[in-house]
């Protein structure tokens, strides 16, 4: 027995320590070969930071956890991320991995995120299997994988749903819950029980449900092998209103691909309140006791096939009777409202829908206001019939609305409106049949909150006709900020029916407007950094308006413009500026070119940009692409003018932004002191001087291009201090590196009969400078200046003339001559080499020079000397009669 127990005891530590390292031991292996399978089985990218198996915490199965998980799309959907989770976990039946049916109990999801998609062609994201061309019906219905799970649990979870050919998108989130059922049974019982913090239901830009709170209870009779469901029983919560649902919901076609619906909702003691709470704004954190009266009823069905872009048929009906509510702690209540809407179709397509709301008013502190709204056909040629009559005291909805703290709003608003058109005869321009008249007013509307600056619309007023919409007058300020406009607006009716394009031409002034206001910081440039993000303005392609501006005074970024003028088109997604001037950067500048959004993705400018008598300062203080590519301006000082032609596509970052900019351009300024540069203080002090630390120059003329992330200059001369003179040409990166040769010819006060132009190079980055000279090409250039002045005399000895005397005397004369001389040039030649070392003194470059200079000018000497006895020996061969 001791024995037996000592064998079990044995066998139980190894298991033990068997599950203990199995997870360690295999774990990388496991998920390489997970993330292998899957990626190879799915035209998708999956990806696992972390994998983790258990087999302790649901002994006798494991536990596989997978923690940042998450499968991105590719191809049109490589933006797209269709499933992301914090962590999830499956639970498993170990002795069924050694069979044929794996038992998975459970599968919990922890902040997950679900994303599906379908593209206007109806190609979905989820359809991520990858076509098995060696599959065969024989084989799938012989694969070894047979799933059994009963229960699915998500924690914070959220869910979209969006699809773009029918203009819907369904959103979930904040999703706890539980799915309960035999996935692996042919016929079964699920059970769920959800809560879900918002839901939103937008169709054709319509938000019909905005973050409503949403609780699902449901019994369903569920057949996997036909994919039908029925509801045995249900309980729906949406806020306040509860519901259930009755019917059935199936899957048909081949793939699966359609549904069959018939469904009802049933909400049989619907009251007003209920409704009321579907409305976000009302649903306020002491709505349980707001005060209400009247009848409310709520129906709905929807019944028949989805396929393609057949639709079933569906009604919605909402009806509101001498209803009223009213806040516990406001005076005043709202009175009086009667609401009769009925959304319904007859199924097949959505041109068979149609919106009635035929009944639509209530009474505000005495101000009656109604309205009304029917659209039919709308998909083919859509048939409007609204109307608005009214005043709304907006001074009065503190009084029956609990505004936030500190939020304030008074003015008034009156309407009376009336319009009746269809597209059909709004497009052939038969504006005889079609019928709009009346106007919007707004006067005196003045609106405070603690999270925005003070709003104030002095007035503003829309007449309506059936052509245009006439802006007679708006007086806006916001904060500082003030705006005033007229104009009119052709098109409206088929722009807000069928997203067609609507025109206008404004006029608009103001005195002050700061953009840094109504856009983040990264877009305007007051956080200037390198990771800082962009946030492009995107323009809609439906908008074709001409505007004529006249703005005073517009702060953008750091830039103060003032005096701006001109003319600007906003048409197919592009914003055209035309020779628009303005005040800027302490001079004048005038703007030619584009903003190109019609591919939203990559944003494009195109601009021609002229600028006269700017500041250097003001220009690097307020522009950030400059303190990238010339970083030196923050160093000048004076004015500029330039011409600068350039385009980029804007990226995420401004780096990316400036990297991808092209343009050229030439910048001329007439009078700029240069002081302070780091390259030029550098190269002072390689030449012993301080000409350069320190100057001013005038008639610059400095072409230059931006190509890959580098400014490139052509050559261009620098004069400085009594006849210097800079000759530069090379480039600024991105990265504030430099790359310059060039020659410097110095002032007469610092040059001399032996060096007067530095051939130079400046590299290393724009604070940090590395200075090179060409010693070898200044030496040589030096020297032979040297030689030159002093040899000059002597070069042009002339012995011939001596030919005339007695032969022998003649003899000796031209030899004694000749050596007297070549002497003469030796010594001449050392004197001048030691005066030279002296004159150069403590400047490395003159010593340097001098040196080489006087080495080569005795070196010279002697040559010529040499010549000398040459010549002197062939002229006495001529006159002993020997030579030739």
């Amino acid at each position: 027995m001791k024995k037996a127990l000592t064998i079990a005891g044995v066998v139980i530590v190894v298991l033990i320590v068997a599950m203990i390292a199995i997870p360690f031991l295999f774990k990388d292996k496991i998920k390489t070969a997970v993330l292998n399978a899957a990626n190879e089985k799915l035209n998708a990218t999956v990806d696992i930071k972390d994998f983790g198996l258990n087999l302790f915490s649901n002994f006798p199965n494991a536990t596989l956890s997978l923690n940042d998980a998450s499968v991105v799309g590719v191809g049109d959907f490589q933006k797209d991320t269709l499933l992301s989770a914090k962590s999830a976990s499956v639970t498993i039946d170990l002795m069924s991995l050694f069979g044929s049916e794996y038992n998975i109990s459970k599968i919990n999801l922890d902040k997950a995120s679900v994303y599906t998609k379908v593209l206007e062609d109806g190609r979905a994201n989820w359809d991520i299997m990858k076509a098995d061309s060696t599959a065969s019906a024989s084989t799938e219905s012989e694969s070894a994988f047979k799933l059994n799970l009963k229960k699915i649990t998500v924690n914070d979870c959220s869910f979209v749903y969006q699809n773009d050919s029918t203009k819907m998108k369904v959103t979930l989130n904040k999703w706890n819950g539980d799915l309960h059922g035999d996935f692996s049974a042919g016929e079964t019982t699920l059970n769920t029980n959800s809560t879900i913090g918002e839901v939103t239901f937008v169709m054709d830009g319509i938000p019909y449900l905005n973050k409503i709170q949403g609780v699902a209870d449901a019994t369903i009779n569920a057949n996997l092998d036909k994919m039908e469901f029925a509801f045995k029983e249900s309980n729906l919560q949406l806020n306040d209103l509860k519901a259930s649902i009755d019917g059935t919901f199936a899957m048909v076609g081949k793939d699966y691909e359609d549904m069959e619906f018939d469904l009802k909702l049933n909400a049989p003691d619907t009251q007003f309140k209920d409704i009321l709470s579907l409305v976000p704004a009302m649903y306020t954190a002491d709505f349980k006791d707001v005060k209400t009266s009247g009848t409310a009823k709520l129906e709905a069905y929807i019944k028949g096939l989805m396929h393609g872009d057949s639709y079933p048929a569906f009604d919605v009906k909402i009806i509101v009777n001498d209803a009223m509510f009213q806040y516990p702690s406001l005076p005043k209540a709202v009175n009086n409202i009667n609401v009769a809407m009925a959304i319904n179709s007859k199924g097949g397509s959505l041109d068979n829908m149609i919106i009635d709301i035929s009944k639509f008013s209530f009474n505000l502190g005495g101000n009656p206001f109604s309205g009304s709204l029917n659209v039919s056909t709308p998909m083919s040629d859509p048939n409007l019939k609204a109307q608005a009559n009214g005043t709304i005291d907006l001074g009065m909805i503190k009084d029956v609305y609990p505004l936030e703290k500190g939020t304030a709003l008074n003015g008034k608003m009156i309407a009376n409106l009336n319009v009746a058109a269809r597209m059909s005869a709004i497009e052939k321009e038969q504006y005889e049949n079609v019928s709009a008249a009346g106007s919007l007013k707004l006067s005196n509307m003045i609106y405070k909150s603690q999270d925005m600056q003070d709003v104030l619309i002095n007035d503003a007023g829309l007449e309506f006709s059936p052509r245009y919409v006439n802006l007679s007058s708006l007086n806006l300020k916001i904060g500082k900020n003030d705006l005033s406009a007229t104009g009119r607006l052709e098109n409206f009716i088929a722009y807000a029916l069928k997203d067609q394009t609507l025109k206008g031409q404004l006029n608009i002034k103001s005195n002050y407007l700061n953009a840094n206001d109504f856009i983040s910081s990264e877009t305007a440039g007051t956080e200037e950094t390198a990771s800082s993000s962009t946030e492009d303005i995107i323009i809609p392609k439906n908008i074709d308006f001409v505007l004529n501006a006249a703005l005073n005074q517009i702060v953008y970024g750091k830039m103060n413009i003032t005096n701006m003028v001109g003319n600007m088109t906003v048409k197919n997604g592009v914003l055209t500026l035309n020779n628009v001037g303005a005040n800027a950067l302490g001079g004048s500048c005038k703007v030619s070119g584009t903003y190109d959004t019609s591919e939203p993705k990559t944003p494009k400018v195109n601009f021609d940009l002229a600028l006269s008598k700017v500041s250097f300062a003001e220009t690097f203080k307020s522009v950030e692409s400059v303190q990238k590519f010339a970083p030196i301006f923050e160093k000048l000082g004076g004015t500029y003018s330039m011409n600068f032609k350039f385009n980029t596509s804007l990226g995420e970052t401004i780096m990316q932004t400036l990297a991808g900019l092209t343009g050229s351009g030439a910048l001329q300024t007439n009078d700029v002191k240069v002081e302070g540069v780091e390259a030029l203080t550098a190269l002072s002090s390689s030449l012993k001087t301080d000409a350069l630390k320190s100057f001013s120059t005038k008639d610059l003329n400095l072409p230059f291009t931006i190509n890959n992330g580098k400014l490139n200059t052509k050559p261009f001369n620098v004069n400085f201090g009594n006849g210097g003179v800079m000759k530069l040409e090379g480039a600024t990166g991105l990265d504030q590196s430099i790359d310059y040769k060039g020659t410097v010819t110095l002032p007469k006060s610092l040059a001399n009969h032996y060096v007067s132009s530095v051939p130079i190079t400046i590299g290393g980055t724009f604070t940090s400078p590395k200075i090179g000279i060409d010693t070898k090409a200044l030496v040589a250039g030096a020297a032979s200046s040297a030689v030159n002045e002093l040899l000059g005399g002597e070069k042009g000895a002339d012995v011939s003339a001596k030919a005339s005397e007695e032969k022998a005397k003649q003899i000796e004369r031209i030899r004694s001559e000749a050596d007297a001389t070549a002497t003469k040039l030796v010594t001449e030649a050392e004197k001048q080499s030691q005066a030279l070392e002296e004159k150069a003194g403590s400047n490395p470059l003159a010593k340097a020079a001098a040196k080489a200079a006087g080495k080569k000018l005795v070196e010279e000497a002697k040559k010529q000397g040499q010549n000398l006895r040459d010549k002197a020996e062939e002229q006495i061969k001529k006159v002993e009669g020997t030579g030739n």
